[in-house]
């Protein structure tokens, strides 16, 4: 097969990386990071065609702007570790769990987000719950929560807060991924909150990977609870001193997308120090950086 016909999987399974990381996009915010060890961790898949069927735990189906990068199963059998932000099922994927837990592979997730993902069929034997600001090793990846504010914070238009549980505990996070001589931050699904650029520049983030589909009150009016927009996620990367972008969350449902152009053309304009960048189908490399 030539090497512009590879699917994602072939690809992932030939680009094992020299050094540094490798990101490939998954579709909506799912990202697959491979390591020069070979170790590979899924964030936030969106892989099955669950949330598109109608069915009474889903009685209103969504449109996919486009199909799957990853087959479940296909995905179950690359990766030796999911992480989920949070447990709205275009990332936490119900129609992922049989493959996930046939092949063995652990899901690490925020505590508040465990009962969700035990209605979806998880045994708890498969899930690794994290708390904010815990440190955890995955496989090799260096993990820490951060929170997410995504969820309504009383009346009015683009008011957010945490998501918790009646608990505390956090319903919705992020993930600052430490590898190959990188420090990543994947924002799950959130607006800008107090204290998140500080919070990712003591931790030295060099690469975001945030979502850039925004919010309006339209979307509020039927139940969406929005994230940043292109601008937003280009200024909270640079204000946080990362040298690279990586959008997501711009092609998952009809209705619910955002601009890769829009980021790439504000951040050129404003931000000439960040490398705003979207990984083909073979990958965008990631070479170590100095120690920090």
């Amino acid at each position: 097969m030539p090497r512009s016909e590879l699917s994602v999987g072939d690809a992932v399974r030939r680009g094992r990386p020299a050094d540094g990381v490798t990101v490939w996009l998954l579709g909506n915010a799912g990202v697959l990071v491979v390591d020069s060890r070979g170790r590979r961790i899924a964030i936030d898949p969106w892989t099955s065609d669950w949330l598109e069927i109608r069915s009474a735990a889903n009685p209103e189906p969504v449109v996919r702007q486009r199909p799957a990068r990853l087959a479940s199963e296909e995905l179950a059998d690359l990766v030796d570790a999911v992480l989920v932000t949070h447990e709205h099922p275009d990332h936490l994927d119900p129609g992922l769990v049989h493959a996930l837990t046939a092949a063995g592979v652990p899901v690490f997730l925020p505590r508040g987000c465990v009962p969700a993902a035990e209605a979806c069929g998880y045994p708890s034997s498969a899930l690794r719950p994290i708390d904010v600001g815990e440190q955890v090793d995955v496989c090799g990846f260096d993990l820490e929560a951060v929170p997410a504010a995504h969820a309504f914070a009383g009346d009015g238009y683009g008011r957010y807060t945490n998501w918790l549980d009646e608990a505390g505990a956090h319903r919705a996070v992020g993930f600052i991924v430490r590898c190959g001589g990188r420090v990543l931050f994947h924002g799950g699904d959130t607006v800008m909150w107090r204290g998140l650029q500080e919070r990712l520049r003591t931790a030295e983030v060099d690469t975001c990977l945030l979502p850039i589909n925004g919010r309006d009150w339209l979307r509020e009016e039927r139940g969406l609870v929005g994230n940043l927009t292109a601008r937003e996620s280009a200024d909270l990367a640079a204000a946080c001193g990362a040298d690279v972008l990586i959008p997501v969350h711009f092609d998952g449902v009809v209705g619910n997308t955002g601009s890769p152009g829009e980021v790439v053309d504000y951040a050129s304009a404003t931000y000439p120090q960040l490398s705003v960048l979207l990984p083909g189908r073979s990958g965008v490399h990631l070479p170590p950086l100095d120690p920090r």
